[in-house]
């Protein structure tokens, strides 16, 4: 399992001599979502700025995740750094989320992240953007904390 560490998070880009990221790769992402989490449907937007939306990597960059929109999810930032420390996945039958049974936290703030458990995500606004399934498969055997939680 990859895994990131639990005070870490996913690199930004490479170095000089490896791949370089697309910088068009957040807001495609974001366009295909329609600025909005994935997840829980958060579309905060402050001015023409849209503020703590982010474009995740399903397979990650640094583990030749390609940047394409297939390969992303847009998330707000707690989702986002949820999903990237493993603590839920998608399945590609019905692109259902799945939390894991690793999560603790309060109830409060059970109730907001479990409150998706067994839900569909919310699906970008073209087919051609949908999570390709090799790129769930990856997460979930690379990332997500196993096991599941009961449905």
């Amino acid at each position: 399992m990859v895994g990131l560490p639990e005070t870490g998070t996913a690199a930004a880009g490479a170095d000089a001599t490896g791949p370089q990221r697309d910088p068009t790769f957040r807001q495609r992402v974001l366009r295909a979502y329609e600025h909005r989490c994935a997840v829980c449907g958060l579309d905060l937007r402050i001015g023409s700025a849209t503020a703590a939306i982010e474009a995740a990597h399903i397979q990650w960059f640094q583990a030749k995740g390609p940047d394409i929109e297939s390969n992303g999810l847009a998330l707000c930032s707690l989702h986002h750094k949820v999903f990237d420390l493993g603590g839920f996945t998608v399945l590609p039958a019905g692109f259902q989320l799945v939390f894991s049974q690793h999560i603790v936290a309060s109830e409060r703030v059970r109730s907001i992240l479990l409150a998706y458990h067994g839900a569909g995500l919310i699906l970008p606004q073209s087919r051609d953007y949908l999570p390709a399934h090799q790129f769930l498969d990856w997460h979930r055997q690379e990332v997500f904390k196993e096991p599941v939680r009961d449905l």
